[in-house]
C-alpha cells in the first residue's frame, strides 16, 4: 500500500487532458500484485532494464510500495493492462548548507513507451506530479534526468553538478598529510546498518543530497536481487578516528589489465566521508594500491579536493562534468528561506513562471547572522533586482550555478548593475553542492 504521507490525490487537469487522447491516467493499487508488477516491468522497460525474475519482482515491490505510483494505460492496444507510461514520487528532502533542508516532492521513474510518444504524455505525468506537490504545500520538487534538454521547459533547473575523475597512479605521490585514525578492511555486508547514518552526517556538510531509499543501499552493497552477482567483485574500507568511531567508507572493485597485471584499474564505487579526516584518508587507501595504474570515481563534486591531495594534478583528469540534481520551485518564500546564507543584501527576484507556482516579486532579505525572509512585491530603493525564470530560481537556489554565469548567457537579467554579482555573494555555499546517488 501506498505510504500516507505519499499519497496525495491524483491530479484532474492531467487526467482529463489524458482521458481527451483516450487514456486511462491513474493511482496504481500496490495492495494488488499483479497490477503492481505490470507497472514495474513497465518502468524497466521504458528503461532498456533486462525484465524483473520474480525475485526482483518481490524485492522490488516491497521497496516501491510507499511511493506513489501512477500508470497510464491505452485500451485500444494489445495487451491493455500494461502501462503505456510510469511516473514515481515520493516525499523527501534536499540538503541546503549549514545542516538545513527542505522537503520536496521527489519524482523518478518517468517513462513513455515508444508507441506512444507525441501525445503529451511525458507533459500531463509530470505537470500533475507538480499540481499535486504544490496543492500538498511542498516547496520544492527534485529529480535526476537522462536526457538534460528535457525538465527545463517545467521549470526545472539544474541545481547540483557532479565530475568524473580518472586518476594515473603512476604519475603521482600522495602528499596532503595524513590524518590520525586508521582504515580498514571490512566485509561489505557490514556496512548494511552504517552505511545510512555516515551518509546522513555526511550529506549535512554540505547541499544537493537527497536521501536514499533503503533499496539503494542494498544495490550498492549487492544485497539485492539484481546486484548479487556483483558481490564477488565488491570491496570496502572503512576509515575510524583516532578514537574508533567510524567517519567514513568507501565500496570499489578492481578489473585486471589482461596485457599488464601490474597495470590493473580501480573503480571507486562509491566514497562516502563525514569528516575531511575520513575523505583525506580514504583518498589516500585507495591510490596507495599495488598493481593499481589507474583510478576511476564517477559522481563525485566538482570541487572535490583529490587534485590538491597528490604531487601532480595533472595526474588527475575530469573525464566528465554534468548536471545532476534538478530542482523545481513551488513555494518561493518557504524554498528560500530554509537555507542560509552567506552574506546580508537585499535583492528583488522578478520571477516568471508560465504554470504560475513561484510567478512574482519577491523580496529576499538576508541578515549578517545569514537567515532570510522573503515577502511579495516588496520593494527597496538599494536593492539588488534580478528578472529570471522559474528553471533559473530552480539552477540558483543551491548556490551552484553562478547568478554572473546565467547573467552572460542571457538567462538572467539585473535591473540594477551589480545585482548578479550581489545575488552570487549571497548565494555562496562552502562546498559545490553535490548529490552522490541517482534516485
Amino acid at each position: 500500500m501506498t505510504d500516507a504521507a505519499h499519497a496525495l490525490p491524483l491530479d484532474e487537469t492531467s487526467r482529463t487532458a489524458l482521458a481527451a487522447e483516450g487514456l486511462d491516467y491513474a493511482l496504481v493499487d500496490t495492495d494488488d500484485a499483479a497490477a503492481h508488477e505490470r507497472w514495474l516491468q513497465a518502468y524497466h522497460r521504458g528503461f532498456h532494464s533486462e525484465a524483473l525474475n520474480p525475485e526482483q519482482v518481490a524485492e522490488y515491490r516491497t521497496s516501491l510500495a510507499g511511493p506513489r505510483l501512477v500508470w497510464v494505460r491505452d485500451a485500444t492496444i494489445a495487451e491493455p493492462q500494461h502501462p503505456v507510461a510510469t511516473v514515481g514520487a515520493w516525499r523527501s528532502t534536499v540538503s541546503l548548507g549549514h545542516a538545513a533542508e527542505a522537503e520536496a516532492w521527489a519524482i523518478s521513474l518517468v517513462t513513455v513507451a515508444t508507441t506512444h510518444r507525441r501525445r503529451g504524455i511525458a507533459r500531463a505525468l509530470i505537470e500533475g506530479e507538480l499540481r499535486s506537490a504544490h496543492a500538498a504545500g511542498l516547496p520544492l520538487a527534485a529529480l535526476t534526468v537522462s536526457e538534460a534538454t528535457i525538465y527545463g521547459r517545467w521549470g526545472f533547473g539544474p541545481a547540483a553538478h557532479a565530475a568524473d575523475y580518472r586518476v594515473d597512479t603512476r604519475a603521482l605521490r600522495f602528499t596532503a598529510p595524513l590524518p590520525p585514525g586508521r582504515v580498514h578492511y571490512v566485509s561489505v555486508p557490514s556496512l548494511r546498518h552504517l552505511a545510512p547514518s555516515l551518509w546522513e552526517r555526511a550529506s549535512a556538510r554540505g547541499a544537493g543530497e537527497v536521501p536514499p531509499r533503503g533499496i539503494h543501499w542494498d544495490r550498492m552493497l549487492a544485497l539485492s536481487a539484481r546486484t548479487t552477482t556483483h558481490a564477488p567483485k565488491l570491496r570496502a574500507a572503512r576509515f575510524d578516528d583516532a578514537h574508533g568511531e567510524p567517519q567514513g567508507f568507501v565500496l570499489y572493485s578492481i578489473a585486471e589489465n589482461p596485457d599488464d597485471f601490474a597495470a590493473s584499474t580501480l573503480t571507486v564505487e562509491y566514497l562516502c566521508a563525514a569528516t575531511d579526516d575520513a575523505l583525506i584518508a580514504l583518498w589516500h587507501f585507495v591510490l596507495d594500491h599495488d598493481l593499481i595504474a589507474t583510478v576511476v570515481a564517477s559522481l563525485r563534486p566538482v570541487d572535490d579536493p583529490l587534485p590538491w591531495l597528490v604531487s601532480n594534478p595533472r595526474a588527475v583528469r575530469t573525464t566528465a562534468r554534468s548536471e545532476h540534481l534538478w530542482l523545481r520551485v513551488l513555494d518561493v518564500p518557504a524554498a528560500l528561506e530554509a537555507r542560509r546564507y552567506a552574506a546580508a543584501d537585499s535583492v528583488v527576484l522578478r520571477v516568471t513562471d508560465p504554470l504560475g507556482f513561484a510567478e512574482g516579486t519577491w523580496m529576499l532579505t538576508t541578515t549578517p547572522d545569514g537567515t532570510a525572509t522573503v515577502t511579495a512585491d516588496g520593494a527597496a530603493a538599494s536593492a539588488a533586482v534580478v528578472e529570471l525564470g522559474a528553471a533559473e530560481l530552480g539552477a540558483l537556489l543551491l548556490g551552484g550555478s553562478p547568478a554572473s554565469a546565467l547573467r552572460l548567457a542571457g538567462r538572467i537579467t539585473e535591473s540594477v548593475p551589480g545585482s548578479a554579482a550581489r545575488l552570487d555573494a549571497m548565494l555562496l555555499q562552502p562546498r559545490a553542492p553535490h548529490l552522490s546517488t541517482w534516485f
